[in-house]
């Protein structure tokens, strides 16, 4: 009844925001007859692949306390990567687009915990660096992406999508397994909640932590080679949304910046929000760069109202 109440309660900011964002999604469906076709849900379930990997690589992270800048970076990284080595092989270019994935999330993880660097500093320092190698290795959008790859990664049946289908069930089942049927998604929980106890709990925090970023590093990686195949090439840049999408999408559902508290569900209802906005936006007739800044307004007030409501 107190959750209802909560649900119910329009002093809430986000509960507006959501209440807006209903009433704007139902204004589209009525005015534009193809917003809601065959033809614009494909197009929604091609965009939201990444995005869902991304997301749930971010809320886990986000429930150790921490935050992971470098999913945007690492992600442009896989694609670079991609694009050089796959010519000489798909399976090494994807072996070794996944090992770098892993080994920025354990640089991230031994800084937040070995070094005790704050995640927000340690993680965008490490963006900034991904991205210059990132740069070296493509510094503009080419290279070549098998379209063999790119055929099997986009395979549809009719008119279904069915491997980005089997993709987004397959990340979801995963993330439910981890988060909720493993000792490990206890032991996040416990030391996002709090840390000190959990370390007197007996959990070995630090390598909770250090997991946590790997995870979301591998699957921001995972959604660059999504990508590549999606555009056929690698791009220095196509990541950069994705960091404050991540966050916005993720913190929309309920995840909190403080750490230990967030739920799987409430995170695939901030990719559907934030996978709709650019949807919207195109049916708007918005320019890009009024995109980036309704983007940013809505994270602000996402946050911002999160935080404010909290302390309520």
């Amino acid at each position: 009844m107190k959750r209802l109440t909560s649900l119910l309660d329009f002093s809430n900011p986000i509960i507006i925001l959501y209440l807006v964002m209903a009433a704007l999604f139902i204004v589209l469906i009525v005015v534009v007859p193809t917003f809601h076709t065959m033809q614009n849900f494909n197009n929604l379930l091609l965009r939201n692949v990444p995005l869902l990997c991304v997301c749930l690589g971010q809320m886990i992270v986000l429930l150790a306390a921490g935050i992971d800048l470098t999913v945007g970076p690492v992600l442009a990284l896989a694609t670079a990567i991609a694009s050089e080595l796959m010519g000489h092989g798909i399976a090494f270019g994807i072996v070794v687009v996944l090992m770098a994935g892993v080994l920025v999330g354990v640089i991230n993880g031994l800084g937040v915990t070995k070094a005790k660097i704050n995640p927000f500093v340690m993680t965008m320092a490490m963006g900034a660096i991904v991205s210059g190698v990132t740069l070296y290795i493509r510094p503009r959008a080419g290279g070549y992406i098998p379209k063999s790859f790119a055929h099997t990664v986009l395979a549809h049946w009719g008119q279904v999508p069915v491997v980005p289908l089997v993709i987004i069930i397959s990340v979801i089942i995963a993330g439910y397994i981890l988060l909720y049927n493993t000792t490990y998604g206890r032991h996040l929980y416990a030391t996002g909640g709090n840390e000190e106890a959990a370390r007197l709990a007996g959990i070995k925090t630090d390598v909770t932590t250090i997991l946590a970023y790997v995870i979301s590093t591998v699957l921001a990686s995972v959604a660059g080679l999504y990508m590549c195949a999606r555009i056929e090439s690698g791009d220095p840049f196509i990541g950069d949304p994705f960091v404050l999408d991540s966050i916005g999408a993720v913190v929309i559902g309920g995840t909190a910046l403080t750490g230990g508290r967030g739920t799987l569900w409430g995170t695939l209802f901030g990719v559907i929000v934030f996978g709709m906005l650019g949807n919207v936006f195109n049916f708007l007739g918005l320019s890009i760069n009024w995109q980036y800044v309704l983007r940013g307004l809505i994270v602000i007030g996402v946050v911002g109202g999160a935080s404010a409501w909290g302390k309520s």
